[in-house]
């Protein structure tokens, strides 16, 4: 796959295998659909770094850092379909998360128009699907976890503008997730103008005790700015336990 994300051919053929870190089914535990049982595809990768979220940059780090690449399956879509069926009898939502899932869109477009119930993608909203050429990903609810200045990120690789409002008008069901540690309220006004999408907030935390220094000034942060509140069950439950 090229930078922008796009398909591209090995040995004269098209490479359609998606890397992925792990499937399992859990309960949603932050955003939107919190609390409903969900099956969860992490993919492998992502493009950016997020340095600011401590030493490993992410909370779930062995899906960023190719360090654990190892790790990680080639999937075909038979492969993640049959993995979802074992899970369909609980009538569960669908997570695609990572790492950063729209390093994939075009190739896992059959399971978003396969699959028929909810379906959120966890993603940095800095890479769109193409609307036209795959409807389906309108019925998408997009977590964008639009990166801040606390990240450590450049802000012209973290904030794609044109991606954000693209993923917005196409797709209603989207909601911003910001993870924040601080005052940042001029950030997230910048990045959410003009957009009619709800808005919530998490605490900085990729530990349980972490989670816990910053969630009272999340909860403050929120009530001040009428943003909603996120906790992040599976860390405040697990900690950095995977599958979970």
């Amino acid at each position: 796959m090229d930078s922008n994300g796009k398909l591209k051919m090995e040995n004269g053929k098209l490479n359609n295998f998606i890397p992925v870190s792990e499937i399992f089914y859990s309960i949603q535990g932050e955003g939107k659909y919190v609390g409903n049982p969900s099956v969860f595809i992490r993919v492998g990768g992502c493009n950016l770094t997020c340095s600011g979220f401590g030493e490993m940059g992410c909370d779930s780090f062995y899906a960023v850092d190719k360090r654990y690449k190892n790790e990680w399956k080639n999937l075909s879509i038979v492969d993640i379909k049959k993995e979802i069926e074992k899970y369909l009898k609980f009538s569960p939502d669908l997570v695609i998360t990572g790492g950063e899932p729209g390093l994939y869109f075009d190739r896992l477009y059959p399971i978003i128009k396969w699959f028929k119930g909810a379906i959120t993608i966890e993603t940095n909203a800095t890479l769109s699907p193409d609307f036209e050429k795959f409807p389906a990903f309108k019925k998408v609810a997009f977590a964008m976890s639009v990166k801040l200045s606390n990240s450590n990120e450049e802000y012209k690789k973290r904030v794609k503008t044109e991606v954000i409002n693209k993923i917005a008008k196409n797709a209603k069901k989207s909601f911003f997730k910001f993870v924040i540690n601080k005052d940042l309220k001029k950030e997230i006004e910048d990045i959410t103008a003009g957009i009619d999408l709800p808005i919530y907030c998490m605490p900085l935390g990729a530990s349980k005790k972490e989670l816990e220094n910053n969630a009272p000034f999340v909860f403050d942060f929120c009530l001040k700015n009428g943003y909603r509140y996120s906790d992040r069950i599976h860390i405040r439950l697990f900690g950095k336990k995977r599958g979970v």
